[in-house]
């Protein structure tokens, strides 16, 4: 009796139609085979989503953490809060510095009725001045001086300007403008301010026409005399003027210093004046002026008498 062989199975003998592709094992059990291009996942995954196990991880951390995404809304409502409550802080600080303030308005009230009383004893000590001037130059003219001397002194003192003068002459007047707006008087913008350039230019000119005597504002002009700025003030000889009209009056002979002034580049300097800023100006003639003295001038040297003028006092007192 023939012993029976073994027994065809997956294990022993090839099935009829071949082995099958891709499956091997042994007792039955499989495995599936290695992708061809499983080494480069990983590759993939750097070069095409970089950042996606960064965000999920994030996000599973904040899931985890529970309560931060709350935290982080109340901290974004109390920054803006804060900076609310910054921003109200500087807009009332700003508008507290901009407003007046009543100490300071008391104190510019106060200054300014200083500044009116001592303007009041100045012009009060001025005429004071003035009467002891001709009360001197009564003295001086009384007999005390030879006339030699008299009439010397009477010319000195008349082209000095010490002594008021008076005559026919000419008047140019300067006004503040208004910068092509309506603003009060004295609030004009400062290109349109008269200057004490302006002031200079047009007295230069008037000497320069023929004038024998000058005066601003009732201001009289000397050889010692300077036209300054002080501020928005302008001055003569350190006494302020009062704005907003500058009268700048000339004695003289008015035909001859209209036609000379005409002809200097002054008339062409107030056209422009009044074309580029604003600044209004007139020019006039007049019969009769008076223009006041300046007070006795300051003594800077003396000498003494040559004896001509000794020999001729004698003679006079003699005679």
């Amino acid at each position: 009796m023939t012993p029976p062989g073994p027994v065809a199975g997956p294990s022993s003998a090839p099935a009829s139609g071949g082995t099958r592709t891709g499956v091997t094992g042994t007792g039955g059990t499989g495995t599936v085979p290695r992708r061809p291009d499983e080494s480069m996942t990983l590759l993939r995954e750097v070069t095409e989503r970089p950042l996606d196990p960064g965000y999920a991880l994030m996000a599973q951390r904040r899931a985890e953490a529970g309560g931060a995404t709350g935290r982080s809304r109340r901290s974004v409502v109390l920054m803006l809060l804060v900076a609310i409550l910054l921003g109200a802080a500087t807009a009332v600080a700003v508008r507290d510095l901009r407003a007046p303030q009543p100490t300071i308005a008391k104190g510019r009230t106060v200054l300014m009725e200083q500044i009116q009383d001592r303007s009041a004893q100045v012009e009060a000590l001025s005429r004071q001045t003035a009467s002891l001037s001709a009360e001197v130059e009564g003295l001086q003219t009384g007999g005390l001086l030879p006339s030699a001397l008299q009439e010397v002194n009477q010319l000195d003192r008349l082209v000095s300007g010490a002594v008021p003068v008076e005559g026919p002459g000419m008047v140019v007047s300067l006004t503040d403008g208004s910068g092509g707006g309506l603003v009060e008087p004295g609030d004009a913008p400062a290109e349109s301010r008269v200057r004490d350039a302006d002031v200079q230019f047009v007295v230069n000119e008037l000497w320069a026409a023929g004038a024998e005597a000058i005066a601003i504002n009732d201001e009289r002009l000397t050889s010692l005399s300077a036209i300054r700025n002080a501020g928005d003030a302008i001055l003569v000889d350190l006494q302020p003027l009062n704005g907003p009209t500058y009268r700048i009056e000339a004695v003289g002979d008015a035909e001859d210093m209209q036609v000379e002034f005409a002809r200097s580049a002054g008339l062409g300097f107030l056209q422009l004046l009044s074309a580029e800023y604003d600044i209004k100006n007139e020019v006039t003639t007049s019969d009769g002026m008076y223009l006041p003295g300046a007070g006795s001038p300051t003594l800077r040297w003396a000498k003494v008498p040559t004896s001509d003028t000794t020999q001729d006092r004698s003679e006079e007192d003699n005679g």
